[in-house]
């Protein structure tokens, strides 16, 4: 009896990288593959992404930006995952592995590595992700998303697939970006993401309290707040007589985007390439603290694009974010000219791109 080949993703436990990884095992299960996911608790812990498919859950941790005991721990546990991995491989045989990003996925590429197992890497940023770079001299291949990616070693293979969108934003992409008529809602969307969004409730209800009368009459307002924010900016909002809901957590992300004139968000390269996908033109802050500062990179390929507005955190001032709104809301033109930007950015086909690339090195090694 044939068996189909078994295909290991690896995914650190962030949206950024699980999401691409699940648009991914969608295309390769339809075309009969087994699929796996070697991830850590975070990403068992996102309950809506690659519900269907086998977890390999890690007890995985980094603090190789701590002090040396922190340093120690992280070598040991990478060193234990390393070897469970290696186990579950001589197991289940592995035809290729493939490594997103994130240190959750380092232990599945070095046993990959150390067992002679094809393995491919998919880099979602602007730059190589440290354990991406960690890994390039052995790998297949790298995967990325857009042209001229920093800080990728030099005479390794790439390509250039773009980042995968999950099945259900895909489908909407063809759907036109849609201004209110007359003195309609204007929807407004809060990306906060899984770190750092305290910013974004700091300055984003103050700003709004500040608009005109009309402005705010008309603004219907979902913000992702963390979770201990969440009181103080329904609060905001509420003073500001400004129809909002805040929430820490909106699972329909393609519905709400699909109605949503403005997004106010990080830069993280999932978000991106949903709102590219989509046509929705964005302010953008990104996380001052994100390695290597990749964030900055993928916003300025938005704003390149002229699909967006970057703010650096110290720029994203009540007053400056005032005055934007201010402007773009009364005549939008300037959002529809942001939403023709950011689509020419979008690479709708990155799915089944990196899907075709992994299944051609399965074919190879069968």
């Amino acid at each position: 009896m044939i068996t189909a080949p078994n295909i290991i993703l690896a995914a650190g436990g962030t949206g950024g990288h699980m999401m691409p990884a699940e648009a991914v095992a969608d295309i390769l299960q339809e075309k009969g593959y087994r699929v796996s996911l070697v991830t850590d608790k975070r990403g068992e812990a996102i309950s809506n992404v690659m519900t269907d498919i086998d977890k390999y859950v890690l007890n995985a941790s980094s603090h190789m930006g701590g002090g040396l005991l922190s340093k120690i721990k992280s070598l040991v546990s990478l060193m234990s995952s390393t070897l469970h991995v290696r186990s579950q491989f001589r197991r289940e045989k592995p035809t290729v592995v493939v490594g997103f990003g994130g240190y959750p996925s380092l232990p599945a590429v070095l046993a990959a590595r150390s067992m002679g197992i094809p393995y491919v890497l998919h880099e979602q940023n602007a730059v190589l992700g440290r354990v991406n770079r960690w890994m390039a001299k052995k790998a297949q291949v790298i995967a990325l998303s857009v042209e001229n990616t920093k800080r990728v070693p030099e005479g390794v293979p790439t390509i250039v697939t773009g980042n995968p969108v999950r099945k259900l934003i895909s489908k909407l992409s063809n759907i036109a970006y849609a201004l209110p008529l007359g003195a309609g809602d204007i929807r407004m969307f809060v990306m906060g993401g899984s770190q750092g969004a305290r910013i974004l409730s700091d300055v984003i209800p103050a700003a709004i309290a500040s608009l005109s009368k009309e402005i705010q009459g008309r603004l219907d307002v979902l913000h992702q707040a963390r979770p201990e924010d969440v009181d103080r900016v329904r609060h905001a909002y509420a003073d500001a007589n400004v129809k909002a809901e805040v929430k820490a957590y909106f699972e329909d992300v393609g519905s709400i985007l699909l109605r949503t004139q403005l997004v106010i968000a990080r830069a993280g390269a999932s978000t991106l390439a949903e709102l590219a996908a989509m046509g929705r033109p964005a302010i953008l802050v990104p996380l001052a603290i994100a390695a290597d500062d990749h964030q900055t990179a993928n916003a300025k390929i938005v704003s390149d694009a002229k699909g967006g507005w970057v703010y650096a955190e110290k720029e994203f001032t009540v007053t400056a974010l005032a005055e934007r709104l201010q402007k773009m809301l009364k005549d939008m033109g300037e959002l529809r000219d942001g939403s023709d930007g950011i689509r020419t950015i979008a690479r709708l086909n990155a799915a089944e791109d990196l899907a075709a690339l992994v299944i051609n090195i399965c074919d190879e090694e069968s």
